[in-house]
């Protein structure tokens, strides 16, 4: 599925929190990234024998991304796409009001509004 923005170009700058978030979202979805999201939590509950499934799920929350770009950097045979996993991404990013996929248009829930033809309440929070 292909597609390009069509309007309202922006870039936004995200907070800290919410990059570090989407790293976490997208490598607990990676096929390449998830082992690693296993052996870290085990790694935590290791060194915590008395830790509670929640505190569990906190201490990796906190330590993961740093332990994961230690790892795959000390790592020569890690994949070009750990790498980039691991390096995490950019810390602006570009945003389009309007998007364009297969000769349909979607807008974003403020462009959307602004409309009088609407898409329904299609959304996305990414």
């Amino acid at each position: 599925m292909g597609g390009k923005g069509s309007r309202g170009l922006y870039v936004i700058t995200p907070t800290v929190e919410d990059l570090q978030q989407a790293r976490l979202y997208v490598l607990n979805n990676s096929d390449e990234g998830f082992p690693y999201i296993l052996r870290h939590e085990g790694l935590v509950k290791e060194n915590n024998p008395n830790i509670s499934k929640n505190g569990v799920l906190k201490e990796h929350n906190k330590t993961f991304l740093d332990w994961f770009k230690d790892t795959i950097f000390a790592n020569e045979n890690a994949s070009e796409t750990l790498r980039k996993l691991a390096d995490g991404p950019k810390r602006n990013v570009i945003t389009w009001q309007g998007y364009d996929i297969n000769k349909y248009f979607f807008y974003t829930k403020a462009q959307d509004d602004k409309s009088t033809m609407q898409n329904s309440g299609v959304t996305l929070r990414a």
